[in-house]
């Protein structure tokens, strides 16, 4: 692990500070981290002065050498300097997508179905639940006993929704992507975005 710090002016008593950062995370060389990632605390900075609590994203990249992948939080639009071997490379831009692609990668799911998924998960509750903003769409896991993925949807007025996707669909999905051009497996940013461009490209048609 490699340990810095970063000046920081704390949004409340505008005082400058210091804060540890942590830019590059070998799991395997620092496993006690990982909670630090699932919980937030490596980017949770607490004013010293006023006691002010804010999270903070910098650029931080995890690297999981027994399951041969990185995933690369990337906050000023660079990518040049991700190094990434022989490695499966994922690049994001937020907290919650640097946690949650942690979490994919970990359980072994691929990433390009969950996005997919995701997009008829969005569509379909802006045709119920209209008028009810929608902040984003996390997933929370796996449920072995009903044979599931859970995912969150979380709102604007607080209400947190729970989705699940069977693995019998997850399966079925899987197997299109059997078929489909092989750049999609080299993409590094799998996000919505990628989602939304690959449905239009007529992915469903072509399966």
């Amino acid at each position: 692990m490699k340990n810095t710090t970063m000046p920081i002016n704390c949004p409340a008593c505008c005082t400058e500070q210091v804060f540890k950062i942590c830019p590059s995370i070998d799991v395997q060389k620092n496993p006690d981290l990982k909670e630090g990632i699932f919980n937030r605390d490596i980017f949770r900075f607490i004013c010293p002065e006023c006691g002010e609590e804010i999270l903070v994203a910098y650029n931080c990249t995890y690297i999981d050498r027994d399951n041969n992948f990185m995933v690369a939080l990337v906050t000023d639009g660079d990518t040049a300097s991700v190094e990434t071997s022989n490695y499966t490379l994922r690049i994001v831009r937020s907290i919650n997508e640097f946690v949650e692609k942690i979490a994919l990668m970990e359980d072994g799911i691929d990433d390009r179905i969950v996005e997919l998924y995701k997009i008829m998960l969005e569509d379909q509750f802006e045709e119920e639940r209209q008028g009810v903003e929608l902040l984003g769409i996390y997933y929370g896991g796996q449920d072995f006993e009903n044979k599931s993925l859970v995912f969150y949807i979380i709102t604007g007025n607080a209400e947190n929704v729970r989705a699940i996707l069977s693995f019998d669909t997850y399966e079925t999905i899987a197997k299109q992507f059997d078929t489909y051009p092989e750049m999609t497996k080299h993409c590094s940013e799998i996000n919505r975005i990628w989602a939304i461009g690959t449905l239009q490209s007529g992915f469903s048609e072509d399966s």
